[in-house]
């Protein structure tokens, strides 16, 4: 028990180990008793200069590391996202870019505060700045472009290591409004997400990024991006070949020298971020070392705060 316990949690002590895994238990049955039951659901709450990430969002292709210039995106119709081994993503909508998935790390850091099913209130100058985007008339434009390609989806992410329960079925986002019924802008926009999303941020599926080193690499190193929120799932990163970074990062480089390249300098970003401590490509497979982080944990507000108070190594 204690080893399961420790390779699903990632905690040393076996103890620890043991006792996270039984807290993650029990919250995942109180999610769904409490969606059953359609009382308030929350998001865990983490600090204001963290973004919650779930892991089976970011570990694939669901968010590609394509740069947003423009060019077509394509539109997917049950398309299975290439991912890591025990992470099943199919996916119908538009093609989902790292801006695309900024706004949604954004709206989900939002939406703690809310009930989910509710809605989540904020301005379009108050998400650019947490962006770091221009506060110009395109970026508003691109603003409302990633929440209405974040609307228009239907997801259903399934984690069969996990019995099979655990998962989610639904849109990224269950409502988006910017105007009212008489076609006026809000002074306010307005999202909300579903509550059974809730079920896909219980430890241990949820890990925590610093936003501030993504705004340092910046929306035009889309892979650097993608690699950056990747590796924030994984406190040891294992290594990993050329050729499945390729995959997982729905790159469509048609050279793979041109995107070995491209993925030496998007390490080396990494690197001048602080997030990095090295990496190494031997044998076209790379060795990768973070820098510790130590993050204080999310708080279950509505979960009766059992949470692992002592903090996340992530």
């Amino acid at each position: 028990m204690a080893e399961i316990a420790k390779k699903k949690t990632g905690a040393k002590d076996p103890m620890e180990a043991v006792a996270r895994l039984n807290r993650s238990v029990q919250a995942k049955q109180r999610v769904k008793e409490e969606i059953a039951s359609n009382d308030p659901v929350q998001l865990p709450m983490w600090d204001d200069d963290l973004r919650g990430v779930p892991n089976c969002l970011a570990r694939g292709a669901l968010f590609t590391a394509i740069k947003s210039d423009g060019s077509k995106r394509e539109f997917y119709r049950g398309k299975e996202i290439a991912t890591l081994a025990g992470i099943d993503v199919s996916y119908r909508g538009e093609e989902l870019r790292q801006d695309d998935y900024s706004v949604f790390l954004n709206i989900l850091h939002f939406a703690r505060h809310y009930d989910l099913g509710k809605p989540i209130p904020f301005t379009a100058y108050q998400m650019l700045k947490e962006l770091g985007w221009s506060i110009n008339t395109d970026e508003y434009a691109h603003l409302r472009e990633c929440c209405e390609r974040l609307l228009a989806t239907s997801i259903t992410v399934a984690l069969p290591k996990m019995g099979g329960s655990q998962g989610f079925s639904g849109s990224l986002i269950q409502s988006f409004a910017w105007k009212d019924d008489g076609g006026k802008q809000l002074s306010q926009w307005q999202v909300m997400l579903e509550p059974r999303i809730a079920a896909l941020f219980i430890d241990p599926l949820l890990s925590l990024m610093n936003p501030a080193e993504r705004k340092a690499i910046g929306g035009r190193s889309p892979l650097a991006q993608w690699l950056h929120s990747f590796l924030c799932t994984h406190q040891k990163p294992f290594a990993i070949s050329v050729e499945k970074y390729y995959e997982l990062s729905g790159s469509r480089t048609a050279n793979m020298g041109d995107f070995r390249a491209r993925l030496k300098l998007a390490f080396l970003k990494l690197m001048n971020v602080g997030f990095l401590e090295s990496f190494e490509f031997r044998n076209d497979v790379v060795h990768v070392v973070r820098v510790p982080r130590h993050y204080p944990a999310p708080v279950f507000h509505r979960l009766g705060n059992n949470a692992d108070q002592a903090g996340l190594q992530i």
